[in-house]
């Protein structure tokens, strides 16, 4: 009975070490190999238009905190104090329902809005 089973188990693992045996194994912290593609730009009778390039985003203030030690701002997403840049615009003044930005000698302030609680 032994001898059956164990021929069994043989007759089973017999496929898996030819499948083992046919794809080598592979370093998994090996870097893979990068490949070169080659693209031909298309033959165009007329010069190419260049993308329009998207405005940069208006400030719009999120959030304030205002702090016995300083304040700071989140506008964007990004979070500033006062004179720290956001894009072209210079953060002036952080109070605790707005702030006053600087873009080239004009002056905006943005306000919180109260309606997106």
């Amino acid at each position: 009975m032994k001898r059956l089973v164990f021929v069994i188990a043989i007759a089973c693992l017999a496929p898996l070490q030819g499948a083992a045996q046919a794809q080598p194994l592979r370093d998994p912290f090996a870097r893979p190999t990068l490949t070169a593609r080659v693209v031909q730009a298309p033959a165009a009778a007329e010069p190419a238009q260049e993308p329009a390039q998207a405005p940069p985003p208006m400030p719009q203030l999120r959030a304030v905190m205002v702090t016995p030690g300083g304040a700071l701002a989140n506008i964007n997403g990004q979070i500033l104090a006062s004179g720290e840049w956001f894009g072209d615009y210079q953060l002036i003044k952080v109070e605790e329902r707005g702030v006053t930005l600087k873009k080239r000698g004009v002056t905006s302030v943005l306000l919180l809005d109260e309606s997106r609680k």
